[in-house]
């Protein structure tokens, strides 16, 4: 299981592993441009695959104009 925590809802769930980063977002109903994916301090990108016990958070990005 891949552990994912939603930082704007403060939750956490899991998600069956393996799945790629975009397979995820389309899971969760986000679009890619939305949201960013952190894996240890870093940005992933939709081709990533997620394997079990991975932990991930996924932010959601918002501009100001």
């Amino acid at each position: 299981m891949v552990e994912v925590y939603l930082r704007d809802s403060n939750k956490t769930i899991e998600i069956e592993s393996p799945i790629s980063v975009g397979k995820l977002l389309k899971k969760l109903g986000y679009m890619p441009f939305e949201v960013l994916v952190i894996k240890n301090d870093k940005l992933l990108t939709r081709d990533v695959i997620l394997k079990d016990k991975d932990r991930v958070e996924i932010r959601e990005v918002y501009s100001k104009g």
